[in-house]
């Protein structure tokens, strides 16, 4: 599984506000959607203030997190940016590689 970044953001506050009513019902359901075969909301945090969020997921591909975060894309127009990154372990091992070489 690889590890993303993914930061979104509501394009106004009227989207942001609708988006709010939805978000907090769907965190009162438990975040269902949160899993799925090949795909795993690790963290989030959320900035109401500026109407944006970011989730660290682990994903099998990257086609898993469009069918994760289409529902906010598509109805209340967020924008979606998406970083591979690594972790710590990750990190070490393609780093004591690249001073072996």
């Amino acid at each position: 599984m690889q590890t993303y970044i993914i930061h979104w953001q509501f394009p106004d506050q009227e989207s942001h506000m609708q988006g709010a009513e939805t978000f907090a019902s769907f965190v009162e359901g438990g975040c269902e959607g949160d899993e799925f075969d090949g795909f795993k909301v690790v963290n989030r945090v959320v900035n109401p203030e500026g109407a944006n969020g970011w989730a660290i997921v682990e994903s099998s591909n990257h086609q898993n997190i469009w069918k994760w975060s289409n529902i906010w894309v598509d109805n209340f127009g967020v924008e979606i940016e998406v970083t591979p990154v690594l972790t710590d372990q990750e990190f070490l091992a393609v780093h004591k590689d690249i001073a072996a070489t």
